[in-house]
């Protein structure tokens, strides 16, 4: 009796995750598969005008996207740059405008008469209490800021801290989590990206703009009913969102794309979707280049003057440094932060978020105002580290001021030290943050100072054999290109990025002579860095707060490891026949795991399928909404007397007809729930080697994996449990039945 009737794709929505949960990639596949055969066979205009549509709607959602992410980026910047520029004082004629548009069509080494710092509007410009009214107004500013945004953070939106970056990796994987990308999280971490910004904490608005592309990108799917109703598909869009993000932050599109690629997991999703995520991260670069919001007319954020000229063979020695350097930063800074992350979990600070913020304003506006390189916006430093003294019109930071070569390196070097040290301790506090610019603020800091060092040694001894290739006269070294080598090598180390860095690097700065200069100089950050761990800040990240992503990195140590080693063995599983409507409902609801396998009987366990809970919790529902709890009901299409017709055939196979009539009437009665098992789960042997199966689980999204022996169940491991060995050195030293308890902690299979 088939009365659960199996829906068509996509009918299920509400019933198909729960929140922190992986997603089947083969269910969505066919699922996809499915409702692209049933709209081929429309005929007619009807047919026509829907393949029109599945064919046009992913390009116009990409589209679309694009130019909401350019308009919200362009906002940002804009309203970031405003508040941040109102700790120093304000426009004159138009308290709206920041310092750059109050002061537009200005030379820089013009004095901007409009533009009022405190101390003149409140006429104390030249009193002694000035630089105090100064001051005040600074840390008052930068401290409110902070707390602003914590608090937006804390009342209505506690997904909107942070990077976000670790979390959109983990979703691309196929982890399900609700409200990350929700609307009210979108307009939280937007306005309280603004106030961080604005405050002068070290962190960067580039991570967390991918986090407010993704949650535009989920906002405009939703209309669309393919894409909102397909969880494979909608990480389609998201990826290209997610390209997005990244090319208005930087002003790169290539380079988001090969960052969502390389970083991302976009390898894991069809082809097309690499070309939505150009087309995605172009309309979205246009967009912000039309918006124009720091009024340059230009793409590039932080161009490189004078790049042009030879470099010599003797300068191979700074940059290898510099990309020694840079690998040691991140490795150092990555253990720092995470501890201070430990530190704060376990403290009174966790309960007290808004005040951590606070304190952590208070101390970084009292630090910052005391250096001139420090108390300008990173942005602002980093444009000055990256300009040629040659070319440049204006030295505010007195970078090119040969007479006092050590007092700058000097300073270089303290501001980037305090910056590596304050910014360790902000990236993970209750605020939206990005790590990005921080780290090329610290790296074009050490790397100008060991520049300026180089240069000063040439000018100082032109006629050392180490500079013989360098002209009698004139520059031979240009301090700029060591601030963009170490700023590259020092997001190397951290991020661990490669190709995607190279082509970011060179799209934000224009300097594409310096390519290979670059490359050289991550290549080397990367080693160094991966000498100590291969993960990156943000697998640091999804490792301490224990989301089940598997990256490509990861492999087992353990080479002679098999899957019966660790493969937990006690589960429940569900006999193919035997079962009463309300007999099976109760042992689901005894045992709520995410699915079940069937086997033909408890005795001899041969493997038949496996069932998703979500599906037998929709069968059961529907059929028990027809029929009394009493009905019999079995998961296969041959009934299951089948088994007992055979224990009871005669000696020459045989059998009564009153007894096979008897038999056929109860198989005609029992609903059959076999549509909705899947009959073909992956399955492999328990001999099969770790390394093996972590290798399915990351080439295929796998949720779980079943284990047989000669077709018998053996037992199971889900992601999850994947994850925790992978990230468990130590505990194979278990014994394991004491490692199966410890399992049950973490495991979404059906342990027993």
């Amino acid at each position: 009796m088939d009365v659960a009737r199996r829906p068509a794709a996509g009918e299920r929505v509400a019933q198909r995750y729960a929140d922190r949960t992986t997603i089947d990639w083969a269910y969505e596949d066919r699922k996809e598969r499915a409702r692209v055969e049933v709209l081929s066979m429309r005929s007619g205009l009807g047919g026509l005008a829907g393949r029109l549509v599945e064919t046009s709607a992913p390009w116009f959602i990409v589209v679309l996207i694009g130019l909401a992410i350019g308009l919200v980026a362009g906002c940002l910047d804009v309203l970031a740059d405003w508040l941040g520029d109102l700790r120093a004082g304000r426009c004159g004629y138009a308290f709206y405008l920041n310092k750059n548009s109050c002061c537009s069509g200005l030379e820089p080494h013009e004095e901007c008469h409009e533009w009022e710092t405190w101390a003149t509007v409140f006429q104390l410009a030249y009193g002694p209490f000035s630089a105090l009214l100064q001051y005040v107004i600074y840390i008052g500013g930068s401290v409110g800021f902070a707390g602003a945004a914590a608090l937006l953070v804390r009342s209505f939106a506690p997904f909107a801290f942070h990077s976000g970056i670790p979390e959109i990796k983990v979703i691309l994987s196929g982890y399900v989590f609700r409200h990350y990308l929700s609307a009210w999280t979108l307009i939280i971490k937007a306005i309280g990206l603004a106030f961080a910004v604005a405050s002068g904490l070290s962190l960067g608005k580039e991570g967390p703009l991918v986090h407010v592309a993704c949650c535009v990108g989920n906002l405009i799917l939703r209309p669309f009913k393919v894409f909102r109703e397909n969880e494979a598909r909608k990480r389609e869009i998201l990826s290209a969102a997610a390209a997005a993000g990244v090319s208005v932050a930087f002003g790169a599109p290539l380079g988001g794309v090969l960052f969502v690629l390389e970083e991302l997991s976009l390898s894991s999703l069809p082809q097309a979707t690499l070309w939505r995520a150009f087309v995605c991260a172009v309309v979205a670069t246009m967009t912000l280049q039309y918006f124009d919001p720091f009024k340059s007319g230009k793409l590039v954020l932080f161009q490189v003057q004078s790049v042009g000229q030879v470099w010599r063979a003797f300068e191979l020695v700074p940059w290898v440094f510099l990309g020694l350097c840079g690998g040691l930063f991140g490795a150092a800074f990555i253990r720092i932060n995470i501890e201070c992350a430990k530190i704060r979990r376990s403290s009174s600070l966790f309960h007290h978020p808004v005040m951590e913020v606070l304190g952590v304003a208070t101390f970084t506006s009292l630090l910052s105002y005391l250096l001139l390189f420090t108390r300008v916006s990173t942005s602002q430093l980093v444009e000055a580290l990256f300009q040629d003294c040659a070319t440049s019109p204006a030295d505010p930071f007195g970078l090119c001021d040969s007479s006092h070569v050590r007092t700058t390196v000097g300073l270089l070097v303290i501001c980037a030290l305090s910056r590596a040290a304050v910014t360790a301790a902000t990236f993970g506090i209750h605020v939206p943050s990005g790590i990005f610019l921080p780290a090329i603020g610290i790296g074009a800091s050490f790397g100008r100072a060991v520049g300026i060092v180089m240069n000063a040694w040439q000018q100082a001894y032109p006629r050392f054999w180490l500079f013989g290739a360098c002209p009698p006269e004139g520059s031979c070294i240009s301090p700029q290109v060591y601030a963009v080598i170490g700023a590259a090598s020092a997001v190397g180390g951290l991020t661990r990025m490669t190709i995607s860095l190279v082509v970011i690097v060179f799209e934000l700065t224009g300097a594409v002579e310096l390519v290979l200069q670059i490359m050289m100089a991550v290549m080397i950050s990367k080693f160094t860095a991966d000498h100590f761990s291969v993960d990156g800040i943000y697998e640091a990240w999804i490792n301490f707060r224990g989301y089940p992503y598997l990256s490509p990195k990861d492999s087992f140590s353990h080479i002679d490891l098999t899957a019966q080693d660790i493969m937990v063995t006690d589960i429940v599983s569900l006999s193919a026949k035997g079962w009463t409507l309300g007999t099976l409902r109760h042992e689901a609801q005894q045992h709520p795991y995410k699915g079940y396998p069937i086997i033909t009987d408890q005795r001899n366990r041969m493997l038949m399928g496996y069932i998703p809970s979500n599906e037998l919790r929709f069968a059961l529902d529907q059929a028990c909404s027809e029929f009394p709890g009493s009905t019999p009901c079995h998961f296969f299409s041959t009934p299951p007397e089948t088994t007992k017709w055979q224990s009871n055939l005669s000696p020459d196979g045989e059998i009564s007809t009153r007894e096979a009539h008897n038999l056929t009437r109860q198989a005609e009665h029992s609903i059959d729930l076999n549509k909705w098992v899947d009959e073909a789960p992956l399955t492999l042997e328990v001999d099969t080697s770790m390394e093996t199966v972590l290798q399915y689980f990351q080439r295929l999204g796998l949720k779980n994996m079943l284990f047989t022996s000669h077709g018998v169940l053996a037992g199971m491991l889900t992601k999850k449990d994947v994850y925790k060995y992978v990230r468990s050195p130590f505990y194979f030293s278990e014994p394991k039945a004491q490692r199966e308890n410890i399992h049950m902690d973490l495991s979404d299979s059906g342990i027993s």
